[in-house]
């Protein structure tokens, strides 16, 4: 028999919490040994699965559940995607280096996806479904931005940056795509799997999409050292829409978000 709703919440809680010492380790270690901490990086992953791990700490004391027309609202969960999807984006952002137009555009999508996703979930026939189809369409805007825009910016890092952004990109999208799968066949969808099972399946996506994604970052944090100095988050002259960054016409650049 499946473990409970409360049991995975405290798996996730524990998986949550491991996630964390990493990045902390990482931080406090580099600054010791070269003075160079990184801390908007590392403190960026930190706050992934410290987020995820107080979400879940709610969880598994029943807190954080609302009723709603279309059925409970786990409004734990859905804040904590609310604030560590947007964390995960800019770490990729912090690598990659694009305009501050367009991770702003990223992240302002990401929102629209949640936020469609908690509205889909409180309410109930053919309304609940068009906001999921608003979602989807969102999402399906937010993948074109990882797979095409931030390569973009991204191809101007040197190897090992552009290396460990590719593995995280992918980590981030593949992931990201079965949140809706499972969506669809939980409760809130079409109701092909118990409660029990939902919460499983999101507990173990949330450990390898987070934890995982954090690990990844960590083992190659070496590639911090190779961000190009002269590119950033800046206000770059691209196109509306999600074209990568470029340099003002006057050569001037703004601050690097990350550098220390």
């Amino acid at each position: 028999m499946l473990a409970d709703t409360t049991v995975w919440a405290w798996i996730g809680l524990l998986a949550m919490g491991a996630g964390t010492v990493p990045p902390l380790w990482a931080w406090y270690s580099r600054s010791s040994e070269t003075g160079e901490s990184h801390a908007v990086y590392y403190g960026t992953l930190a706050g992934v699965t410290g987020v995820a791990a107080l979400a879940y700490l709610a969880m598994a004391l029943g807190f954080g559940t609302v009723p709603t027309p279309g059925g409970d609202l786990p409004v734990a969960r859905y804040v904590d995607w609310l604030i560590t999807t947007p964390l995960l984006l800019l770490y990729l952002g912090l690598l990659a280096r694009p305009s501050r137009r367009l991770l702003g555009g990223l992240i302002a999508v990401d929102v629209v996806i949640i936020a469609g996703g908690i509205a889909a979930v409180a309410t109930v026939g053919t309304v609940s479904w068009v906001l999921f189809g608003v979602a989807a369409a969102a999402y399906a805007a937010l993948v074109y931005g990882l797979l095409v825009s931030l390569p973009r910016s991204a191809s101007a890092e040197a190897d090992r940056v552009r290396a460990v952004f590719g593995t995280l990109r992918n980590i981030t999208v593949v992931l990201w795509t079965l949140y809706p799968v499972v969506w669809l066949l939980a409760p809130t969808g079409f109701g092909l799997l118990t409660p029990a099972t939902e919460m499983l399946v999101f507990v173990y996506l949330d450990i390898v999409s987070k934890v995982g994604f954090v690990v990844v970052a960590v083992a190659g944090a070496d590639a911090l050292d190779r961000l190009g100095a002269e590119r950033g988050l800046g206000s770059g002259s691209e196109a509306a829409g999600f074209d990568a960054g470029t340099d003002s016409a006057d050569g001037e650049h703004t601050t690097v978000l990350g550098d220390d």
